[in-house]
């Protein structure tokens, strides 16, 4: 399945979770589901099935969001100081930890792409302006986490 994939799954697993859900094995097959049925590619090859390599990025993503939340939340408001946390449309917020997470600490991810996968989400999951904010939120936390290195 494509990393594309198992990020729209994480991403709503990590609003469930947030939301008070369990963010369990029952949630990501309805995840999975419900992504066959939106057509994302990978899915309809393995319907309600993410492969081993997927299942580890989904548990890790998830876990490093949840155990972390604080430390995403102050990149996240450092980098839109106009915008508190608090302020911010849900589904905005978890696609900005998504992929905060992943410039901050996911090796493996270019930054560049996390930003890249985290506009196609808002751009899918949220509001029309949702894009261009998230863009730019992760596009500063980029930058300094660039220059501090």
């Amino acid at each position: 399945m494509a990393r594309t994939t198992a990020r729209a799954a994480v991403m709503q697993m990590i609003f469930e979770n947030l939301a008070g859900g369990e963010g369990g094995e029952e949630t990501l097959q309805m995840v999975y589901e419900a992504l066959r049925k939106e057509g994302l590619p990978g899915v309809e090859v393995q319907p309600h099935e993410p492969g081993k390599a997927d299942r580890a990025y989904i548990a890790r993503v998830l876990d490093g969001v949840v155990n972390h939340i604080d430390e995403l939340d102050a990149a996240i408001q450092e980098a839109s100081p106009r915008w508190s946390v608090a302020r911010m449309p849900k589904v905005d917020l978890t696609i900005l930890r998504l992929a905060a997470w992943e410039i901050l600490h996911e090796e493996d991810v270019p930054g560049s792409v996390a930003i890249n996968e985290a506009v196609n989400l808002a751009t899918r999951y949220s509001e029309p302006t949702s894009g261009r904010f998230v863009n730019g939120v992760l596009g500063t936390i980029l930058r300094k986490k660039e220059a501090a290195q």
